[in-house]
């Protein structure tokens, strides 16, 4: 993924680096976290029916189940910090070439890189495989 790719227009710092506001970067980060958020709401939810059918939970499982929660909750809590951020960035600006040579995640990468405003939905088809635990 290339900071020039389809879509956007890096703006330039004096020195002709390619930069990104750092308003927009947390907003796209916020995007990305927001669909963390809920794809750890999803699993909460999935996990719901088979937990039913468990007669009993060992202490060591019922702890996981409540780090999940845990990582919920802090996913959230970290989307909104990004959110407030995003407001009060005004017109301070990164580099983008340290950020696309950091980010391994690809559809993050996407979100900062191709100028994506939407927020991102996980979906089988971005990978060819099948999304199974």
């Amino acid at each position: 993924m290339t900071p020039q790719s389809e879509g956007i227009q890096p703006d330039n710092d004096a020195k002709g680096q390619a930069v990104i506001s750092l308003d927009t970067l947390n907003k796209r980060i916020q995007d990305e976290m927001i669909a963390l958020v809920m794809l750890a709401a999803e699993v909460q939810i999935a996990l719901g029916p088979a937990l039913t059918e468990a007669k009993s939970l060992s202490p060591a499982v019922q702890r996981s189940l409540q780090a999940l929660d845990r990582l919920h909750q802090t996913l959230d809590d970290l989307q909104r910090v990004l959110g407030h951020l995003a407001t009060q960035s005004g017109s301070s600006t990164v580099p983008i070439k340290p950020l696309d040579e950091v980010i391994r995640l690809r559809h993050l990468a996407h979100k900062l890189f191709d100028n994506i405003d939407a927020p991102f939905a996980l979906s089988e088809d971005d990978s060819g495989d099948v999304a199974w635990f």
